[in-house]
C-alpha cells in the first residue's frame, strides 16, 4: 500500500512540475503576456528583428564644400533615431549644420518641408529661399553633397527632390534636376 501511495505522490509531483514548466513567465506588469517594448526579439525565420520604439545609433557620412566651394569633404556624424524617416531627417539636418569653419554647408538655408521613404525611394520636399540659392557650380555641388550623403543608405536607390511640392526642372535655376535621381551602379 505504501508503495502505491508513493507512486501516486511521485506521479502527482511530476504533473505539478510539468504544468508549471508549460506556463509563460509572468512579466513586470503581472500578466503572462511577453514584454516586447523596444527590444530585439527572434523572428520566425530564425533571425532577429528590431522592435519599434527602440532608439538606434548610427554613424553617417555628411558632405560639405570646402571654403572655396570647389570640392566636397566628408565628416562623420553620430545619429540617434527610432524610425528610418527620422534617420533620413536627422541626416538632412546634419547636412545643414556645420561647425567646422573650414567647410561650408550648401544646404544650411534650405528649409526641409517633408521627408518620406517608400520602398527604395526617398522623397524630400524643400523650400529654397533666395538667400539659399547658389550659382551653377554651387548647385551642382549641393546636389552631389545631397545624393552622396543619402545614397550611403543601402535601402535608398532613388532620390526625389521636390521644391515647394513640385518636381521642377532645376533645383536653383541653373542645372537640370532628374526626377527621381537614380543611384549610380
Amino acid at each position: 500500500m505504501k508503495h502505491k501511495m508513493g507512486l501516486v505522490l511521485l506521479f502527482s509531483f511530476i504533473l505539478v512540475i510539468a504544468a508549471g514548466c508549460a506556463q509563460e513567465p509572468v512579466s513586470e506588469s503581472g500578466t503572462n503576456e511577453p514584454n516586447h517594448s523596444g527590444s530585439v526579439q527572434p523572428s520566425k525565420n530564425g533571425g532577429t528583428q528590431v522592435e519599434p520604439n527602440k532608439e538606434q545609433k548610427q554613424t553617417v557620412e555628411v558632405y560639405f564644400a570646402d571654403i572655396q566651394v570647389l570640392e566636397l569633404e566628408k565628416r562623420e556624424v553620430q545619429l540617434e533615431f527610432i524610425e528610418d524617416d527620422e534617420k533620413y531627417k536627422k541626416t538632412f539636418e546634419a547636412l545643414q549644420n556645420n561647425d567646422d569653419t573650414e567647410l561650408v554647408s550648401l544646404w544650411e538655408k534650405v528649409e526641409l518641408l517633408s521627408i518620406q521613404s517608400a520602398e527604395d525611394t526617398l522623397t524630400l520636399d524643400v523650400h529654397i529661399p533666395d538667400e539659399a540659392k547658389l550659382g551653377t557650380s554651387g548647385e551642382l555641388l549641393a546636389l552631389e553633397a545631397l545624393t552622396t550623403t543619402m545614397f550611403q543608405f543601402d535601402e535608398i536607390n532613388r532620390l526625389e527632390v521636390l521644391v515647394d511640392g513640385e518636381a521642377l526642372d532645376s533645383l536653383m535655376g541653373h542645372s537640370e534636376l532628374e526626377h527621381p535621381i537614380q543611384r549610380e551602379p
